[in-house]
């Protein structure tokens, strides 16, 4: 599910200086304060979840993904892990595979054995 959240902007700095000192995501954030929230004492769901025991927060696939590619925190020589700087390191990624792909086929060619290949030639 996707949840948009309006946040004023001291609450989103906050916000943003906490994901980057922890290396999380601002969604697993909410996502884990969400949950202490609808699980405490008073709340309906609090008395659902009593008997469940407690798990912690893992991060998502796509989290763990991310992190995989250093995507998470900040992107080398863009700074925040923002959404420009995600697709600009992503972008700069996917160039620098197509250039290896279309050098490769090149490459091949000038190093491929010339023996062994029959010439078809006409009578």
């Amino acid at each position: 599910m996707t949840l948009t959240v309006r946040l004023d902007p001291e609450l989103e700095t906050a916000l943003e200086l906490h994901c980057a000192e922890r290396g999380v995501t601002k969604s697993l954030v909410v996502q884990e304060v969400l949950a202490e929230y609808l699980t405490r004492p008073g709340t309906r769901r609090a008395a659902r979840r009593a008997a469940a025991p407690a798990q912690a927060a893992e991060p998502s696939a796509n989290y763990r993904a991310f992190e995989a590619l250093g995507l998470i925190g900040c992107v080398e020589g863009v700074g925040p892990a923002d959404k420009a700087g995600v697709r600009a390191a992503i972008r700069r990624s996917f160039e620098a595979k197509k250039a290896t792909r279309e050098a490769r086929p090149a490459q091949a060619l000038a190093t491929r054995p010339t023996s062994g290949i029959r010439r078809h030639t006409s009578r």
